[in-house]
């Protein structure tokens, strides 16, 4: 798929609501890695972020891009917000296949058979599946990001 198809299905899957789940994931992810985050941003390690660090530095990017940069490189790094909803959901596709194989052999499927769909999926979908994933992640955080700058960009030290 061209990037063009992939972001029309991105847009289309926002508009249609079907990123919700992601949506509330992503909200719970940058609450509870608001540190790291942050010391990624101010300490510039990792992913190619002592770049951005350095580029922030010299003026030549803002706060919202090295934010941006920053939460990419966290997400990318990561793979996921939410591991336990990735893996519950590659259960639903592979529970799919298995459900597709017992309509095509008019039969209900034995345990030996669901471990070869099961280990069939994950090698030929599971990694696609993944990238596709942080597709959406990446999609959602670009759509959501204006209401996260504030948290990101609050200082850590406060004094009262």
């Amino acid at each position: 798929m061209a990037m063009g198809g992939v972001l029309k299905s991105l847009e289309d899957l926002w508009v249609q609501g079907q990123l919700r789940d992601l949506e509330h994931d992503l909200d719970r992810f940058i609450r509870d890695n608001l540190i790291e985050i942050r010391r990624v941003m101010s300490e510039g390690r990792g992913a190619g972020t002592e770049i951005a660090r350095r580029r922030f530095m010299r003026g030549e990017i803002n706060d919202r891009q090295l934010v941006d940069y920053c939460v990419r490189a966290v997400l990318r790094k990561r793979g996921t917000c939410n591991p336990r909803r990735d893996i519950q959901e590659q259960c639903y596709e592979i529970e799919k296949e298995v459900w597709y194989e017992g309509e095509r052999v008019k039969c209900p499927v034995g345990a030996e058979r669901r471990e070869e769909i099961a280990r069939s999926w994950a090698s030929q979908h599971a990694s696609k599946w993944r990238e596709w994933r942080l597709f959406q992640l990446l999609y959602v955080w670009e759509k959501k990001a204006e209401l996260y700058l504030p948290i990101l960009t609050e200082k850590s030290e406060r004094k009262s």
